[in-house]
């Protein structure tokens, strides 16, 4: 297991789907400590679009009952795991985390609620990779909007700007 808390570079896969559903985004970025400063890379990226079972799988699990989600949250972790292994073989990739934001199905931080899918743990066991996941729920509770490391990033890799718009 990669030691995250006391390297200078890192080699990170980063996956997340948005509510347009076009697909799975996946990036390996390398992120490196020069002059007490974070760089980064995207050194790969891609879309792989969803196929017509995952879309509607996706767009209409909000109204299903509780044992749907779950198993659906099961088998989309698996889901990503295995597009991360053969974006990692297609790309020969060495990595030192996932970092996953998963599919968002709720989302009301002004109720104090979200949900998002992609079990971590069965990304996990597909890849045998440390994969962090589950970022807005924290936050969320926090009275924040479910967006934790968009200050963080803005602040580590894009300080010399005053502001960045996120287009979504």
């Amino acid at each position: 297991m990669a030691d995250i808390n006391k390297k200078n570079s890192y080699k990170v896969i980063g996956v997340m789907s948005g509510t347009s559903l076009d697909g799975m985004d996946i990036a390996y970025c390398e992120l490196n400590l020069i002059e007490e400063k974070w760089q980064y890379k995207i050194v790969a990226a891609e879309t792989i679009p969803y196929n017509q079972t995952w879309l509607i799988r996706l767009k209409e699990l909000h109204k299903q009952p509780a044992f749907v989600f779950s198993k659906t949250d099961a088998f989309y972790g698996k889901y990503i795991g295995q597009l991360i292994n053969t974006f990692i073989a297609k790309h020969q990739l060495q990595v030192d985390f996932i970092a996953s934001h998963g599919h968002t199905i709720f989302h009301q931080p002004d109720k104090g609620y979200t949900a998002q899918i992609g079990n971590g743990a069965n990304i996990y066991a597909e890849t045998g990779i440390t994969t962090i996941n589950d970022f807005r729920v924290v936050d969320v509770a926090l009275g924040g909007q479910g967006a934790p490391l968009v200050p963080i990033g803005d602040e580590l890799l894009f300080n010399e700007f005053d502001g960045c718009l996120n287009l979504g």
